[in-house]
C-alpha cells in the first residue's frame, strides 16, 4: 500500500476513534457508577436510561459529522479528498458506539469471561475483510470499514437478547437515576472526553497540514502496530475500573494499588525492553518507503506502556469523587501535546509527533500518579 493510501486509512481510523469517543461523553463510566449494586429490574431501568442517552447522542453526532464532512476535510485537514474517509468513519462510529455500550453492560454485570470471548471473536471477524483484501489485492478504506462493521455487528448479534431486554426496560415503571445527578457526576468526564477527542486528532491535523502523506502513513502504521499494547491496556482497564470506582476508602485504595502496581511495573519493564531490542528485526518488516516507522513505533509503544502503569492509578480519582482532576490532567496533556506538535511536525514529521506525545503524556501522567499514590 502506498503512503497516500496509508494516510487516508489513518484519517479514517483516527476519525472513527474520535467520533466513537464523542458518542460516549462519560456515559460508560456514569452507567457503571449508577448501576453498581443494582440487580434485576432496578439494573434494567438504570441501563435503559443510559442506553437511550447513548442512542440519541450517537445519532445526532454521526449525522452532523456526515453532513459537515466536506467542509472538515477541506478546512481542518487541508485535503478535500478525505471526505469519503470521514463519512465512512461516521458509519463505523455508529456501530462501534452501540457495540461498546453492550460491552459496558456486561462489564457492569462483571461478566468478564464473556467480554473476553466476545472481544477475541470480534477481532477475528474484523480481520476477515483484510485477509480477503490481501488475497484479492484489494486496498483502501472500504476494507477497514467492512472489518469494523462486521466485528461490531457480531457483538450486537451475540448480545441481542440483553440489548432487547434493556430496550424494553425503557417502559418499565419505577425509579431511575435522575438527570441532575447524572449531569453532576458526568460533566467533568464529558469535558475529559471532549479534550481526549481533540488529543487523539492532533496527530492527524498536524501531519496532514504540515508534513508529508508519508509521515502521516508512517504514524498510522506505527499506531496500528501498538494495538496489542492498547488491547492490553483496555483489558486491564475493563477489569480494574469497577474496583477503582468502588474504592471509596483509604484502605481499599491502598489494597487496590498493592494488587496492581508490582505486576504492572514488571510487565511494563519486560515489554519496554522487548520493544527497543527488536528494532533490527522490525526494520526488515516495515515498508522501505517509510523508514521512520520503526522509531515511531518504538516511541509510541513506550507511551502506551506508560499508560499501562498510570491509567489504573488515575481511576482511583473516580472512587474519590474527584473526576475533575482527571479532566485537568487530560487538559494539560492536550495543551502541551498540541503546542509541541505544531512546533515539531514541520521539521521532524512523524517522529516529532511521537516524541511530543511521549513527553507530554509521561510528564503530566507521572505527576498525577505521584500525587494520587501519596494521598
Amino acid at each position: 500500500m502506498t503512503p497516500v493510501r496509508f494516510a487516508e486509512c489513518a484519517i479514517y481510523s483516527t476519525s472513527s476513534l474520535v467520533m466513537s469517543n464523542l458518542c460516549e461523553l462519560g456515559i460508560n463510566i456514569s452507567c457503571l457508577k449508577f448501576a453498581a449494586g443494582a440487580y434485576g429490574e432496578a439494573w434494567l431501568r438504570t441501563a435503559s436510561r443510559f442506553l437511550a442517552l447513548r442512542l440519541v447522542l450517537t445519532a445526532a453526532l454521526t449525522i452532523a459529522v456526515f453532513l459537515c464532512a466536506p467542509l472538515g476535510a477541506a478546512t481542518l485537514l487541508n485535503h478535500p479528498e478525505y471526505t469519503g474517509a470521514l463519512r465512512l468513519a461516521c458509519g463505523s462510529a455508529a456501530f462501534t458506539s452501540v457495540a461498546s455500550f453492550v460491552l459496558v453492560l456486561l462489564q457492569s454485570r462483571l461478566e468478564f469471561p464473556r467480554m473476553a470471548r466476545l472481544s477475541g471473536a470480534a477481532a477475528i471477524v474484523q480481520i476477515l475483510p483484510v485477509a480477503c483484501a490481501l488475497h484479492f489485492r484489494w486496498a483502501g478504506v472500504a476494507v477497514l470499514f467492512a472489518g469494523d462493521v462486521l466485528s461490531r455487528v457480531w457483538i450486537l448479534a451475540r448480545n441481542r437478547n440483553l440489548l432487547a431486554a434493556v430496550l424494553r426496560a425503557v417502559h418499565l415503571p419505577g425509579p431511575r437515576p435522575g438527570w441532575k445527578p447524572i449531569a453532576v457526576f458526568a460533566h467533568w468526564i464529558t469535558l475529559s472526553t471532549l479534550i481526549g477527542s481533540l488529543y487523539n486528532y492532533i496527530p492527524s491535523i498536524a501531519l496532514s497540514r504540515w508534513a508529508s502523506t508519508a509521515a502521516l502513513g508512517a504514524y498510522s502504521l506505527s499506531t496500528s502496530l501498538t494495538g496489542g499494547i492498547a488491547l492490553l491496556i483496555n483489558t486491564t482497564s475493563t477489569v480494574l475500573l469497577p474496583e477503582a470506582v468502588a474504592a471509596t476508602t483509604s484502605d481499599r485504595r491502598r489494597a487496590y494499588l498493592r494488587s496492581y502496581l508490582p505486576g504492572a511495573a514488571l510487565l511494563s519493564g519486560v515489554l519496554l525492553a522487548a520493544v527497543w531490542l527488536s528494532g533490527p528485526v522490525a526494520t526488515l518488516v516495515f515498508p522501505a518507503a517509510m523508514p521512520e516507522t520503526v522509531r515511531v513505533f518504538q516511541i509510541l509503544a513506550t507511551a502506551q506502556l506508560v499508560l499501562l502503569m498510570v491509567n489504573p492509578i488515575q481511576f482511583l480519582l473516580y472512587g474519590e469523587g474527584r473526576p475533575q482532576w482527571c479532566t485537568v490532567t487530560d487538559g494539560l496533556i492536550t495543551l502541551l501535546f498540541g503546542s509541541m506538535a505544531v512546533w515539531m511536525a514541520p521539521a521532524h514529521g512523524a517522529v516529532g509527533i511521537a516524541c511530543a506525545l511521549l513527553i507530554s503524556q509521561t510528564a503530566v501522567k507521572a505527576a498525577m500518579a505521584a500525587l494520587v499514590v501519596r494521598r
